[in-house]
């Protein structure tokens, strides 16, 4: 059975779930997909998704990229010399297990309230995994691709960008695929708890008014925008290795 099928079976399952189980429960608790739905709907003509989605992709866009930017490149000269990932090692130790949210005082105190701050927070949130993950690519390169290359007297360069970062990129790739999910997070973090914008003004509201089929409105909607993200990165990721794909 092929994987598309298997998903529209899943999904399939889950709204018949779902459905059955806010109409047989609690609909406070769990409304019916179906009103749901239909709330999206109301919101997506009022424009307030629109809005919402208009304020958050900026500050996700601007500090997913930065991140990229910054993250891939590092994690590539981490994972090529050991020497720099030692010294550095410990700073992403402690990057990874302290909780993000634990810089929002002082990004307040730096930045304000403002986009600054909540671009900072998405790029916190996906720096460090990028940055892991692209290092760990370089690392479990095959040793013996790159001493075949230079018994053949590949420079530097050449190993570097012939053997070494082609060998990297699904691993790369899949540091960046992680990375949006974690910038996703970031970026409604950053809203609730900083300036209250965008999907983080709308999950307060609604959940202060026990408004729950808005709230899950937007919560699908998050979801939804999370999954495309992350479809267009598998895209750039097919396009990048071909020989995946034909594999």
């Amino acid at each position: 059975m092929k994987a598309r099928t298997l998903r529209i079976i899943s999904l399939s399952t889950l709204a018949a779930i779902w459905e059955i189980a806010g109409r047989s429960g609690n609909a406070h608790l769990l409304p019916p997909l179906s009103k749901v739905i239909s709330v999206w709907a109301e919101l997506l003509v009022s424009g307030q998704l629109f809005q919402a989605i208009a304020v958050s992709l900026q500050a996700l866009a601007i500090g997913f990229f930065v991140s990229v930017v910054f993250g891939v490149p590092l994690g590539l000269l981490m994972g090529r010399f050991r020497r720099l990932e030692s010294f550095l090692d410990v700073y992403m130790t402690a990057l990874l297990a302290v909780p993000m949210i634990s810089f929002i005082p002082f990004l307040v105190i730096a930045f304000g309230l403002g986009l600054h701050s909540r671009v900072w927070i998405v790029f916190l949130f996906a720096f460090v995994i990028i940055t892991i993950n692209t290092t760990a690519g370089v690392r479990n390169v095959d040793p013996t691709l790159t001493e075949m290359a230079r018994s053949f007297g590949a420079r530097e360069s050449e190993l570097f960008f012939k053997i070494i970062l082609p060998a990297a990129m699904p691993m790369v790739m899949a540091g960046i695929r992680l990375g949006m999910g974690r910038a996703v997070l970031g970026m409604v973090t950053g809203e609730m708890i900083l300036s209250v914008v965008g999907f983080g003004a709308m999950l307060m509201t609604f959940s202060a008014s026990f408004n729950s089929s808005a709230l899950f409105a937007t919560i699908l909607t998050i979801v939804l925008l999370a999954i495309l993200l992350l479809a267009l990165i598998q895209y750039l990721d097919r396009r990048l290795m071909p020989w995946r794909a034909a594999t």
